[in-house]
């Protein structure tokens, strides 16, 4: 008969890391990552009516916070992208 493994004790372990919310400078969008079917999701939200603009999933938070920061790079430009 197999025995169960012990618990591993998890008081070392910090808990998940929660969401993060920006919005841009004009105050008209703003950028979310948090946790969502088990990836993690940015999220581009018009404030004005709630409009989801986009939404892209990563495994890593690093990664989704660092297009999340993309994100609001675009959205606070002042001048069109080159080519417009």
């Amino acid at each position: 008969m197999a025995m169960a493994s012990p618990r591993r004790s998890d008081r070392g372990r910090r808990p998940a890391p929660s969401g993060l919310a920006m919005r841009n400078d004009a105050g008209t969008h703003e950028v979310t990552v948090e946790r969502a079917l088990n990836q993690w999701a940015v999220t581009v939200t018009s404030l004005a009516d709630g409009r989801m603009i986009t939404q892209d999933f990563f495994s890593r938070r690093w990664e989704a916070v660092a297009r999340a920061e993309d994100f609001l790079r675009l959205l606070n430009r002042s001048e069109p992208p080159p080519g417009w």
